[in-house]
């Protein structure tokens, strides 16, 4: 077998700071994931909640426009009671509240979208390195162990963003432009900026979260299934219990309106009454259902057990969802209203609760990234 000599050899390149030598982990980490014909698939899939955005925020600018072209589609958003007269007449006095609910729709489907991003493309992050025995070979760069995990967040921040942040600053430029009114801006910027600061979030705690995962195991697929059982088990067991909860209140109301329900009689004229009251009784009574459930979610703690609504918590609250919600809901019919809030209405639990929930998961992934990283790092 041949053997070369191989003398030492200049090298002319330009050394980047040391700010800057992350970068390097996270660009190798997008091209790696961009080779999976799967993860591109479900990358362009997710640009799908963008196109409803931007059609939404187009139209909405049309209505504010008074333009025929929208006519058709303003009359069956009106018989449908989504938007109810006052906000047809002007619309622009209610455009923070409408670009709210359809910033907040987005953000309800990109949120599921985004679990599925994070699992194709975050196992194999830190599991493959601990498997092929990498991180020595890492760390013997001039490489700190808080470039190595900034380098590998930076992947999940690189896909994250393009499905989250820039879909978000693309749609609102293209709403400023059919709207034609730079009072736009002064009305919305508030809404860009809460997005924004919604989809770092999403970015950073997810993030961090299945690093920590990856971390754990030498096999990625014990991590997806690690992921996959925090998500959907997780929500699966929150919405039961809800669930429950709501079955448990309405059943009760329900007794009780039985109890207090007066005999059939034989009078045909006196039963008609008694049918027609009894109409109003169960309206009235689904009224009061929905009512109490939105009061009794003010105090729920089950949606805590799900990871992605205490995101979808934070979400509404940095949005302003709610309010909005509520001031479009006091423009419905007195019989629609309660029905409306509880359709358009998520959990009222204090926004503190989820904060506290995601600050704790973020401090114990934190937590074991250095542990994990730290018991390899042998240079030091």
């Amino acid at each position: 077998m041949p053997i070369f000599d191989q003398g030492y050899q200049h090298w002319n390149g330009h050394l980047s700071g040391h700010a800057w030598r992350w970068l390097a982990i996270a660009r190798h980490g997008v091209r790696i994931g961009l080779r999976g014909r799967i993860f591109r698939l479900a990358l362009l899939f997710s640009f799908l909640p963008a196109i409803g955005l931007a059609v939404a925020l187009c139209v909405w600018g049309l209505i504010e426009r008074q333009s025929d072209f929208v006519a058709p589609i303003v009359q069956l958003l009106v018989s449908a009671h989504f938007l109810g007269p006052d906000v047809v007449s002007d619309p622009r006095h209610y455009r923070i509240e409408v670009w709210t609910l359809c910033y907040n729709m987005f953000f309800s489907f990109e949120l599921f979208l985004s679990m599925i991003l994070v699992v194709l493309v975050g196992p194999n992050l830190i599991s493959q390195d601990l498997r092929f025995n990498a991180l020595p070979l890492y760390l013997s760069r001039p490489l700190r162990r808080i470039d190595y995990l900034a380098g590998k967040l930076g992947v999940i921040a690189a896909f994250l963003g393009l499905a989250i942040i820039v879909p978000c600053l693309f749609t609102y430029a293209l709403g400023l432009l059919f709207s034609l009114d730079l009072t736009i801006i002064r009305d919305t910027y508030s809404l860009l900026l809460a997005s924004v600061a919604y989809g770092l979030v999403i970015i950073a705690s997810s993030g961090m979260l299945i690093l920590a995962l990856s971390c754990l195991s030498r096999s990625s697929r014990w991590v997806a299934l690690f992921w996959l059982c925090l998500w959907i088990i997780s929500g699966s067991a929150s919405a039961i219990l809800e669930g429950l909860h709501q079955w448990q209140q309405s059943e009760s109301f329900r007794q009780q309106a039985a109890a207090e329900r007066v005999p059939a009689t034989k009078d045909r004229a006196v039963r008609m009454r008694q049918q027609k009251t009894r109409r109003g009784e169960r309206q009235a009574l689904r009224d009061k259902i929905e009512a109490m459930q939105l009061e009794s979610s003010k105090t729920d703690w089950r949606p805590l057990l799900s990871y992605t609504a205490n995101l979808s918590r934070i979400g509404r609250q940095l949005l302003g969802t709610d309010e909005c919600v509520r001031k479009l809901g006091d423009l419905q019919p007195a019989e629609m209203r309660t029905q409306f809030l509880a359709n358009w209405s998520g959990p009222q639990y204090p926004w503190s609760w989820s904060a506290g929930v995601l600050v704790g998961l973020f401090g114990l992934s934190a937590s074991i990234l250095s542990f994990s990283v730290r018991s390899l790092d042998r240079l030091r």
